[in-house]
């Protein structure tokens, strides 16, 4: 069933999301890479966005001004039922400077390992299987394995499925990434990556994003990133089912 004891806080300048007897998601930031059009793409400029300055409580969103304004902002999600079964994250990238910018990437979500980020399902990676992207309804699961084409983790294109054979929790606990349905033309038609990202049994990074490779933004100009969204639940096939409202 989907897991309705999540919370979202705010924790160690990141965004947390933990789930009672299911995972947790620490310090969840995001970021954006960019060059101007005098530049080459070797010279990428970066600006991070973490939970340190908030913009709004309602929807929860935080500001980042260098250059480039990007807001980053938090909704919550149902099923048509009061409880908050998922979240859904997204960014605004505003060109407040003169100058042509070629946007490159929007990492809308983001948990690094090397800065404190966790993404804990209760099991160690070795045990961690993840949903093949297919039309089926019942998931068909791709082992992670040191030795084999998913030694690096695994990358999907629009939904992320992960849920160990086992864990310490009362039932091994799923965790969804998927573009979010009918998302009123976020992103632009700019493509997707959902990448999962392990090194022998570490947790690496989980990043969800849109890859702009080098779109124009000018001065003045606001792109919007596709909508994310993040639910967990101990049952796979509806987990990857799940309808907001």
């Amino acid at each position: 069933m989907l897991n309705t004891t999540g919370v979202l806080a705010v924790l160690d300048r990141g965004v947390t999301i933990n789930w009672d007897d299911g995972p947790t998601l620490h310090r969840i930031t995001a970021q954006v890479r960019y060059h101007t059009a005098s530049t080459a793409t070797a010279t990428t400029q970066l600006v991070r966005v973490n939970a340190g300055q908030k913009l709004s409580e309602e929807p929860l969103s935080f500001i980042v001004e260098e250059g480039l304004k990007v807001t980053w902002t938090w909704f919550e999600g149902n099923d048509g039922s009061a409880d908050t079964v998922c979240w859904i994250a997204q960014l605004a990238v505003t060109n407040q400077t003169d100058d042509m910018v070629c946007l490159d990437t929007m990492d809308v979500i983001r948990i690094d390992s090397a800065y404190s980020g966790q993404f804990n399902l209760g099991a160690p990676p070795g045990l961690w299987q993840c949903a093949r992207e297919s039309d089926s309804d019942k998931p068909e699961w791709e082992a992670w394995s040191e030795s084999t084409a998913t030694a690096g983790g695994f990358t999907r294109n629009g939904l992320l499925l992960v849920q160990p054979v086992v864990s310490n929790r009362t039932r091994p606990p799923a965790i969804l990434v998927r573009v979010e349905e009918n998302p009123q033309d976020a992103g632009g038609g700019l493509p997707v990556e959902i990448k999962l990202d392990l090194n022998g049994e570490r947790f690496e990074r989980m990043v969800a994003r849109n890859s702009a490779d080098g779109t124009l933004l000018a001065p003045g100009v606001t792109v919007v990133s596709t909508r994310f969204l993040i639910a967990s639940g101990d049952n796979a096939d509806e987990l990857q089912r799940i309808k907001t409202y």
